[in-house]
């Protein structure tokens, strides 16, 4: 009987690394996918798009040629150094060069609006994720400590 318990217990363990083994695989052909096809993922640092899209929102960001932008689109630029991400509320396409005026979902007046043009304009947001931010910078913070369990994790599971 206690070698039952045994089998059952290493049984549970195997199907568990196995489901762990394919979700690890699945996310990085995800981002590998992602990363070939031209999109970025950013994380939202500060509360200017609330409530649609909360600090530490992962948002997956497609570059497409800025003529293509339309009014309402939630897209991404740089500002100096950083990446901003806020809704475009206006559109000013003056013979070949198109300039988009964009502001934040949290901004109450007009004077808190940037201009963005082909210079600056990294993309479009096609999909976000709520939170997410707040599990990637635990582990970027934490890559080493992570790191380091991971391999122990696998040396035990390896030579046990």
């Amino acid at each position: 009987m206690g070698k039952d318990i045994y089998k059952r217990e290493n049984k549970a363990l195997k199907i568990t690394l196995i489901v762990i083994k394919n979700i690890c695989l699945a996310l990085l052909i995800t981002l590998v996918f992602a990363f070939a096809t031209g999109f970025k993922f950013l994380n939202i640092l500060t509360g200017s798009m609330t409530p649609t899209m909360p600090v530490n929102t992962v948002v997956v960001v497609k570059k497409i040629p800025i003529s293509q932008v339309e009014l309402g689109d939630v897209i991404t630029f740089k500002m100096g150094d950083s990446n901003v991400t806020h809704r475009v509320v206006e559109i000013n396409n003056s013979g070949r060069n198109t300039v988009l005026y964009t502001q934040g979902d949290a901004a109450q007046n007009q004077g808190s609006r940037e201009t963005v043009t082909e210079d600056n304009f990294v993309g479009v947001v096609v999909f976000h994720i709520p939170y997410l931010g707040v599990l990637l910078n635990l582990i970027k913070d934490n890559i080493i400590i992570i790191t380091v369990c991971i391999v122990l994790a696998l040396f035990i599971i390896t030579y046990s």
